[in-house]
């Protein structure tokens, strides 16, 4: 890639607008007209439209009588004899351009087949595109290039008849008179650091059967754990042998004293879902020595093929391939299922993305001065309103679907992405797999997409009716600001019933608060994740002067409310034995010894590791504690207001779900041990009695005297 030096610049801005750039250093800056110049050497002469002055240079806009063609090249001359070439510009940022080239076939990247194989590549911008072929993996000097010819809707394409399974191939793009060479964005498999695409031989990995494990019915019927794959198996007393690996998180058999870790764990504790943060093919970490750097993978390169560092055998592509579709089919195997944490939002880099190099400018948002609009905070923003741009996160998704059988996907910073794409998501994942979840990071970012009701912001929930948004103020109700220490939450000794209780409830409008979700099942419960402090860091900061004891049971009932709320509980991958990152808030970049999960506390902790899987265990016994719609929650439970300090519920008329006729849970903030007096009702059992103790079944509760402990949960059942 390099400068071209022009007297001025003239660009495309509509099929029929062409605007000037003229540096006020050149000789001639006033113009009255330019002249339009055909590759046949014909002329239309071009009044001037507008004229507007700037600091450094002058603005002219002219327009054509009848459309250009990108297909064709163009020269203006002014009135003074200079000439320059006419350069695609705005115009691929308007809707005609979505409407004349947007291409809708499924055959973009490489078509393998035994015999053939076909290269497609959407570049309506470009004037040549050549296929360069490398002699093999890692040798960047010996290669050859095939010119590819143009095949409609600004695609390009070139056939090799021959086997290419394994061929080493990237796209050379000439746009504006500058090449430029990109890897396939639609590559399915890489080289070593993700610099090449390869062609690869999918079926190779049909070995790896795909097994169904149990469905979910419904959202609320999902418990998820977010994971790394490095995190949780890289620490030295993880038992795991292949550590940081694919291979390494579905190890069997594997210990710390007694203790179950990794697969084992996790099958143990009675979760659902895994989500696992991204292993998609992220930049920031050298494959080939992956334990010399740190990153958890947001800084997406390669979308559609597996992060290298994950695998034993980096530098062939189809290994990592197999090795993730083999984590996936043990998980299966095992009743677990997979979510997939995905990145659309942005690239690493702007100007080294492959998008930008191929079709520019066209991927990514501007923002009112014509620079990168940067709600992401890293730089860029992905257009998903462009036509092409929203395919490319379509045939994306459904290639991680189709091929690696993937159960479920978390959007990184899904406010970034717009209205129309994730619905249309829904749409498309849920003919593959009805039982597919689907949710995301709702926040309302600063991206130049208007109106800001397009954006899928937790604010426009009743627009995604089918999508999971991270409840925010279920969090810091809970356990208090994520951006302030000083503002409280509940476990730390707040309390607003009618707010809170709401948020027991779904987060949908119950007691007179205003709805955030139209159902409970698109709430996503947390109370901590990879990003901002974990629970026990911000409960060290807001409550430093406690005793061990007391931190660990305010942690344990704010993990007990996410469990025990309407909506779809979520837990951080060691929460339940008080995950500790030394207080750091953000350590997408603090290393292993910061980030490892700590199997020696675990197991330190394995009696609180106990009460959340009988936590787990009860919201799974219940079919109650499993509703999904709001009707649901109007017409069988009632917010409880018992005590100052107490919040909860009661759920009644449910004989012929769950076989009881009422079900009360109850939260306790207090301090000190109380006791509540339920009047003359009987026949109220335990099923959690606010102890470190799981209850057996027939154990009566006392209910004009009912006691519950400081810092607690207690559940009873009416049969």
């Amino acid at each position: 890639m390099f400068h071209i030096k022009r007297a001025y610049e003239a660009y495309i801005d509509g099929f029929q607008e062409i605007t000037m750039i003229i540096p006020k250093s050149n000789k001639h800056t006033v113009h009255s007209y330019f002249e339009l110049i055909y590759e046949d050497n014909r002329k239309t002469k071009l009044p001037i439209v507008t004229r507007i002055e700037f600091e450094r240079f002058i603005k002219y806009t002219v327009f054509t009588p009848e459309d250009l063609s990108l297909e064709n090249k163009y020269e203006i001359e002014d009135e003074f004899g200079v000439r320059t070439d006419l350069q695609v510009g705005g115009v691929i940022r308007s809707n005609d351009f979505d409407e004349k080239y947007a291409y809708d076939g499924e055959d973009l990247g490489a078509s393998y087949s035994n015999h053939s194989t076909q290269f497609k590549l959407w570049a309506p911008t470009a004037s040549k595109v050549k296929l360069r072929i490398y002699q093999s993996h890692g040798d960047e000097e010996k290669f050859t290039e095939k010119l590819m010819e143009r095949d409609g809707k600004g695609t390009w394409k070139v056939i090799i008849d021959q086997n290419c399974d394994g061929l080493v191939y990237n796209y050379l793009v000439c746009v504006n008179l500058i090449w430029r060479e990109a890897v396939d964005p639609y590559a399915k498999a890489v080289t070593l650091n993700g610099k090449n695409g390869v062609v690869i031989d999918l079926s190779k990995g049909s070995h790896v059967s795909k097994v169904n494990s149990p469905l979910q019915s419904k959202y609320t019927d999902c418990i998820i754990y977010e994971a790394s794959i490095r995190d949780f198996t890289s620490h030295p007393l993880s038992g795991v042998h292949k550590k940081g690996s694919f291979e390494g998180f579905h190890e069997k058999g594997t210990t710390y004293n007694e203790l179950s870790t990794g697969l084992d764990y996790l099958c143990q504790l009675g979760v659902t879902h895994i989500e696992l943060l991204p292993f998609f093919d992220f930049e920031g970490i050298e494959e080939n020595n992956p334990f010399q750097s740190y990153n958890w993978g947001y800084n997406p390169l390669n979308f559609n093929a597996p992060e290298g560092s994950y695998s034993l055998k980096p530098e062939e592509p189809m290994t990592r391939i197999t090795e993730l579709k083999k984590l996936i089919s043990v998980y299966h195997e095992h009743g677990l299922r997979i979510i997939m944490d995905v990145v659309y939002n942005h690239v690493y880099e702007l100007q080294t993305s492959n998008f930008e190099k191929i079709v520019p400018g066209y991927y990514f948002r501007q923002d009112e001065r014509g620079l990168p609009s940067n709600g992401t905070g890293v730089g860029n923003d992905f257009a998903s309103e462009r036509l092409m741009a929203r395919r490319f996160i379509l045939q994306s998704l459904k290639y991680w679907t189709e091929e690696y059988d993937i159960d479920g996907f978390r959007f990184d910073l899904m406010g970034i992405l717009d209205t129309d794409t994730m619905n249309q998501i829904v749409t498309e994942l849920t003919i593959l797999k009805p039982e597919m979840i689907i949710f995301g990071e709702g926040w309302d970012l600063n991206t130049s997409l208007s109106p800001s009701s397009r954006k899928a912001t937790i604010n426009q929930s009743h627009q995604l009716s089918k999508i999971g948004f991270f409840n925010d103020k279920f969090r810091d109700g809970i356990k208090g600001s994520t951006f302030s220490v000083q503002e409280i939450g509940f476990i730390q000794g707040k309390l607003n019933h009618d707010y809170l209780s709401d948020l027991l409830l779904g987060s949908v409008g119950i007691n007179n608060q205003v709805s955030l979700f139209q159902e409970p099942y698109q709430s996503i419960n947390y109370v901590e994740s990879h990003d901002n402090h974990t629970m026990w860091d911000r409960l060290k900061l807001s409550n430093g002067k406690d005793s061990e004891e007391l931190l660990k049971k305010r942690h344990i009932l704010g993990t007990s409310i996410a469990l025990f709320s309407f909506g779809v509980p979520f837990i951080h991958s060691g929460q339940e034995f008080f995950r500790t990152k030394e207080g750091i808030e953000n350590s997408y970049n603090s290393g292993d010894t910061v980030n490892s999960i700590d199997w020696a506390r675990a197991e330190r902790e394995s009696s609180y590791i106990n009460i959340v899987k009988e936590f787990i265990a009860i919201r799974k016994r219940f079919n109650c504690l499993r509703f999904s719609l709001k009707e649901e929650i109007v017409r069988h439970i009632k917010s409880v207001k018992v005590h100052q300090n107490i919040i909860g519920y009661r759920i009644s008329g449910i004989e012929e779900i769950d076989r009881v006729k009422e079900i009360m849970v109850l939260f306790h903030n207090g301090l000190k041990d109380t006791t509540i007096d339920l009047g003359n009702e009987d026949n109220w059992e335990y099923v959690w009695d606010g102890t470190k103790h799981y209850v057996e079944k027939g154990i009566k509760a006392e209910c004009n005297k009912l006691p519950i402990p400081l810092l607690s949960t207690v559940v009873l059942v009416k049969y």
